[in-house]
């Protein structure tokens, strides 16, 4: 990763580092994500200055192509899910983690968790990472807007649990995923069990 002259102030941190790697459009998208979990966790009652930087870091490893991050998940012996040796870029999720870690000093571990899970959620997620998992999915940053917004949005009336899993089966069920990763599938199977 490029090293930067730190300010201290993690926000304006995270876009100089974006920028200088011409990833401008995923500051914009981290800021729209950062936003909807701010308003996901007033819902919720969840803590809004961890959430809003959960949305801010979770793709900081935007900064790292797909390549190397697969070359640093085997040097480090991690486990590699069949999803990740099929598209490496899922690594990101953990990449993101690490660099929010090593680089942005962050120990929290509900923000390190939320982080590493926000695009395959786990099994037993807490509220910050399903908090996350949704103010990704509902932040779209593809062309046009998110087909399961409705779906999402009014399941988020609910509950977390209930936004999570109506994701999960919306996107299952159109055929957008790409390929299962372990931990989504342990994560849907848990979903279905309670909500």
């Amino acid at each position: 990763m490029p090293k930067l002259n730190f300010t201290g102030n993690i926000i304006a941190d995270i876009q100089s580092l974006l920028y200088l790697k011409n990833k401008e459009s995923t500051f914009i998208h981290s800021k729209a994500v950062a936003e909807m979990n701010i308003k996901i966790a007033a819902k919720y009652g969840l803590d809004e200055s961890i959430c809003e930087l959960c949305g801010y870091l979770h793709d900081i490893s935007a900064v790292i192509p797909p390549k190397d991050m697969m070359v640093y998940a085997i040097k480090n012996s991690w486990y590699i899910d069949e999803a990740e040796k099929m598209y490496p870029f899922l690594l990101h999720q953990r990449i993101s983690k690490v660099i929010a870690q090593e680089d942005f000093g962050i120990t929290d571990k509900r923000i390190l968790s939320a982080i590493s899970h926000h695009t395959t959620l786990k099994t037993k997620p807490s509220a910050y990472d399903m908090a996350l998992f949704i103010a990704d999915k509902l932040a779209w940053d593809q062309e046009g807007g998110a087909p399961f917004y409705a779906t999402v949005s009014n399941a988020l009336n609910q509950s977390l649990e209930a936004a999570c899993l109506a994701y999960m089966d919306y996107i299952v069920a159109h055929k957008m995923i790409l390929y299962p990763h372990k931990w989504f599938e342990e994560g849907m199977v848990f979903l279905h069990d309670i909500v």
